[in-house]
């Protein structure tokens, strides 16, 4: 069946419009979420207009037993945050969230006209960068985005074993919902200053973590309780989120870290330290267990962490070559040549590389022999991926001391953290 399809894009408006709303509704649909509620409807739009989103939808020509003309079969939405690149380099990207297309209307090209349309606006207003977090691993690569952070879920078993290897000063104080919103905020800038990888939050986090409101359960969720790490000052420095789940009788509980954000080592071990003195609790699950978290070396006994699951978690996209390279602080010095090929065109081109004293300078060549697809230059940027690997993987093709160039100029001492997901 031919079917009539046309493309609208708008800024979020001051008011819940039809157009928001059935673009909302069409959100939820594609992930399985329950029709509209009200509340929910405008504290998601208060986040929105506070993050400036921009809406991009499809839509069909209506049945008479469908959703209505302003619900779209197909949705997109970007907003610009910024990442952290390493060296004090803080780069505004184009965030991308919230894409769906209907079961109804898949296979028809939706998902690659809204997001060439993106990548290349993006491109234009002079945006180096774009990222996502996915829930498919199998769709982004083809539109040039690479994995740039991952996440390790854990498990942490805090019975009569649990000990860390040294004692720590106890500086944690419970928090209430509202107190922990300005305190997150505090610690997650600090920490977004200083690590290389950390992604600018979404405004929704603050009642989301404080548990002042669940989108999916379309009200405040009580289970959740703050507490929050002060430094020597009284300031401060970190901050954890989480929920009990009770086991059998008054004893088999556990603890679910929702998050866990610190701005220093001690203060990251201090809240574990507080979490593992929980009574009844026997094991703290975490979903997003920092790859530069020093838990595993300071417990007394090591075994009591087991990690559980390793993933993916953001992706990145490089838009303007030059512009990425120059905002990316480097650890190592040095020059090398190469080729990015790009099937959408934003990337393409031969470039030369050269770093001194942590800053690049890029200029455009005739040509390379070393030739990067456009996804390992996403997951290169970070420091996430080594060159001789994803050469292995076959996106990067070249000589052997051009790859080891490249990757000497890539490496970072440590691996990039990311404490948010959009």
């Amino acid at each position: 069946m031919r079917v009539n399809i046309t493309h609208r894009s708008f800024i979020a408006p001051d008011t819940v419009t039809d157009d928001l709303r059935g673009w909302y509704e069409a959100v939820g649909l594609g992930f399985g979420q329950s029709r509209t509620k009200e509340e929910s409807l405008a504290r998601w739009h208060a986040d929105i207009v506070k993050d400036g989103w921009r809406f991009d939808g499809a839509h069909a020509d209506a049945a008479a037993f469908g959703l209505g003309e302003h619900t779209p079969i197909a949705t997109f939405a970007t907003m610009t945050q910024s990442i952290n690149t390493g060296g004090g380099h803080i780069t505004p990207a184009c965030f991308i969230t919230d894409v769906t297309v209907r079961t109804t209307h898949r296979r028809r090209g939706l998902l690659t006209t809204m997001m060439t349309n993106a990548l290349r606006r993006a491109r234009d207003e002079g945006l180096a960068l774009a990222a996502l977090t996915v829930t498919e691993g199998g769709i982004y690569g083809r539109f040039g985005f690479g994995v740039a952070t991952t996440s390790t879920a854990a498990e942490l078993d805090t019975g009569p074993r649990f000990q860390l290897a040294r004692d720590l000063e106890p500086r944690v104080e419970l928090a209430t919902p509202e107190a922990s919103v300005n305190a997150r905020r505090v610690v997650f800038d600090a920490f977004h200053a200083i690590t290389r990888g950390s992604h600018q939050r979404p405004a929704f986090y603050d009642d989301y973590l404080s548990g002042l409101w669940n989108h999916e359960k379309g009200g405040p969720d009580l289970a959740v309780r703050s507490a929050v790490h002060l430094d020597a000052d009284g300031h401060p420095d970190g901050v954890v989120s989480y929920a009990f789940e009770s086991g059998t009788g008054l004893s088999g509980g556990h603890l679910v870290v929702h998050d866990l954000i610190a701005s220093n080592a001690e203060a990251e071990l201090g809240l574990w330290q507080f979490l593992g003195s929980i009574d009844l609790a026997e094991k703290v699950v975490v979903r997003r267990l920092s790859p530069a978290s020093p838990l595993h070396w300071a417990l007394a006994d090591p075994h009591r962490l087991r990690i559980t699951k390793v993933s993916d978690f953001t992706w990145l996209r490089v838009l303007d070559v030059p512009l990425a390279l120059s905002s990316r602080g480097f650890e190592s010095d040095g020059e090398v040549t190469f080729t990015v090929d790009d099937r959408v065109g934003l990337a393409a081109g031969s470039y030369r590389l050269v770093v001194r004293d942590g800053q690049a300078e890029v200029t455009p060549v005739s040509g390379a022999n070393l030739r990067l697809d456009v996804r390992a230059l996403g997951s290169l940027h970070l420091g996430l991926a080594d060159a001789h690997v994803l050469a292995g993987a076959g996106q990067i093709k070249g000589p052997d001391a051009d790859v080891d160039a490249l990757a000497q100029l890539f490496r970072t001492a440590l691996p990039p953290v990311n404490a948010a997901g959009f």
